[in-house]
Parts: C-alpha cells; structure tokens; sequence
C-alpha cells in the first residue's frame, strides 16, 4: 500500500510526497505496519510540563490526551536529502482539538494557578515544519537509520482554552483565570515555546524511531536497481 521510493531517483522528493498523500485515507485508524497510531483521536497517555523561568512558574501534568484534527492536515513540503541524511516536513492544520485530564500547580504572571480536572484547547491554522538529520548505523549485518537530530519550529493563529475546577472548584476566580489566559495567549505561547517545542519533538521522534528501528534503509529507501 505505500509507493516505493528510490534513494538515487531524480524525482525522489516526487514520489515521496505521492507515497505521504496516499496514506492519508488511512491515517483515521492508524497504520500498525508503520507504527502510525489511530489520528482520529490520536491519543498520548501521559504529557508534562514543567517551567521554572521566565513569567512563568508551573509543573503540570495531562493524562490521556486526544487530539482530533490531525489527519485534516495539509502537506506544504517533503523533502529527502540522502546525501546528508536529511529529511523535510512542512504541514499545515487548520484546527485541533486536545481534550485532556489535567493537573497543574503554579504561577503565571506572578499570578497563582492551581486546578485539577477536565480540559479542552483548540488551535487554530497550526504551521509545523520539521527538520530531521539521520545517520546509517549497522544491526544484525544490515545498514539501519536513526535520529541524529530533530528541530521543530511551528506557528499559531489563535488558542482558545477552558480549564474546568480551578482554585478547587471557585467558579469566578476560575472564569478570571481563563478568560486571562485566552485574553494572553500569545504572550503566554511565547513563554512556553521551548517547552512545547521539546513535547513535540519528544512525540514525534518517539514514532520514527521505531519505524527506523523495524525497517532496514534499504526497504525505507531502497536504490534503483
């Protein structure tokens, strides 16, 4: 079901990007062979985050996190260098949706924040462009990749966000909290986009590395026979 692509084909970044497309029917329910997980939520047990700098203080936790909206996106550019191992991936989402239990305790904006319960964001018009180097190694006698390195960059057009049962459940100074929040987003996005940019990198290289773990780079990319 996936196109093969040659290493040393001209039309390499050709076909790669008609081999991604036709995976898109398929990424509602996932790919097993592929390690891709269901998109439609696509479901991340455990994230935390925890910032110590800056205007803000917090240590939070979000259990059984789901995100819908994943396989609406957009694919803006993919790039395969093999020369220098080099891989690029630019998309676009026009919305996610993350739903999540929450548990977070802290300051932001010398403000205190402290809450625990249900919690929903939605993003809107997500850029995420992706830049991954790779490197050959062998295994049981065959070349395998892995992960060098990974750096993602990525924009926001708009964040919306309700954090239910803050201060113990005082609805008003809950509202107050939120309404800063969704009033601050930007500021507040700013201050945690190292965080967030190390969570992305962290989910994202999870999956590719059991990919290159399981397929040889000769059956990811073979060479033209």
């Amino acid at each position: 079901f996936l196109k093969v692509c040659h290493r040393d084909s001209p039309d390499l970044n050709t076909c790669a990007r008609e081999s991604f497309e036709s995976l898109k029917p398929r990424l509602m329910n996932g790919i097993p062979e592929l390690f891709i997980p269901p998109m439609e939520p696509l479901t991340v047990p455990e994230i935390k985050m925890d910032q110590d700098s800056g205007a803000i203080y917090l240590h939070s936790t979000y259990k059984n996190v789901k995100i819908t909206g994943m396989s609406k996106h957009k694919l803006n550019e993919l790039k395969i260098d093999p020369s220098q191992m080099k891989f690029i991936v630019a998309m676009t989402f026009p919305k996610l949706h993350l739903e999540s239990e929450y548990n977070i305790k802290g300051k932001i904006m010398m403000m205190p924040m402290l809450g625990d319960g249900h919690c929903f964001v939605d993003l809107t018009n997500i850029s995420m462009y992706t830049e991954m180097f790779g490197e050959e190694y062998t295994k049981n006698g065959a070349k395998y990749l892995r992960i060098k390195d990974m750096k993602v960059k990525y924009q926001l057009q708009n964040v919306h966000m309700q954090l239910d049962n803050l201060f113990n459940g005082d609805k008003a100074l809950g509202q107050r909290m939120n309404d800063f929040l969704n009033e601050n987003w930007k500021s507040l996005a700013e201050e945690v986009r190292p965080l967030m940019t190390k969570v992305l990198v962290d989910i994202l290289r999870a999956s590719v590395d059991k990919l290159f773990n399981e397929f040889t780079y000769e059956q990811l990319l073979p060479r033209m026979k």
